[in-house]
């Protein structure tokens, strides 16, 4: 009887083990798949020049037509429907609850300069608070760029190097788990693209 509960126990605790060893992995799928739907509805974002001011030499972003272009790639890719500052997931979407996010535009006088970029969640909604400029770089600014959680965490992103005027998305993950022991899915994703020429 003794070996039986022991051999039950280890089974379960295997069993334990390997239910997050998939979540995890379940988690860093989902991390890239969004990370390259980010990408990708991005590139398509940065297409979005004002064609004059192009005549004249100047890369200038069209905010209002980006934005639509980034949500229609969305749309395709990922199923995402963009209502406010969010996009809501479809049926067949790689999360399952809205993904908030926020987007910053950093022009042809700016991009030069670092930026402290400061975005805040709250459970619900992803707020730019601030975006500090800085030093200016003769080879493009740094973006630095913190994320901070409903819970007061702070998550700083790795550090960009900005090589031209730059579209830069930020969302947030942050999805119920599939089984109630296991922790959510919460993370922070970023994309910076450079306007095309």
């Amino acid at each position: 009887m003794g070996i039986n509960v022991i051999s039950i126990s280890s089974l379960l605790l295997f069993l334990l083990i390997g239910i997050f060893v998939v979540d995890t992995d379940l988690a860093m799928q989902k991390k890239a798949e969004v990370k390259m739907l980010l990408e990708l509805a991005n590139h398509h974002a940065t297409f979005a020049v004002d064609q004059v001011m192009k005549t004249e030499g100047v890369i200038e972003l069209v905010e209002e037509e980006a934005l639509t272009r980034f949500g229609d790639r969305m749309l395709e890719n990922g199923g995402y429907r963009l209502e406010r500052n969010n996009f809501v997931p479809a049926v067949t979407s790689v999360t399952t609850d809205p993904l908030p996010f926020v987007r910053y535009y950093v022009d042809f006088r700016s991009w030069r300069q670092d930026i402290d970029m400061r975005v805040r969640y709250d459970g619900r909604t992803l707020v730019l608070e601030q975006a500090v400029p800085g030093a200016v770089r003769a080879d493009g600014g740094r973006l630095r760029i913190r994320v901070i959680t409903e819970r007061g965490e702070e998550l700083e992103l790795a550090p960009k190097t900005m090589v031209g005027p730059s579209h830069v998305v930020v969302a947030y993950v942050d999805e119920r788990p599939f089984l109630p022991i296991l922790p959510a899915h919460s993370f922070p994703v970023v994309s910076v693209e450079e306007v095309k020429h």
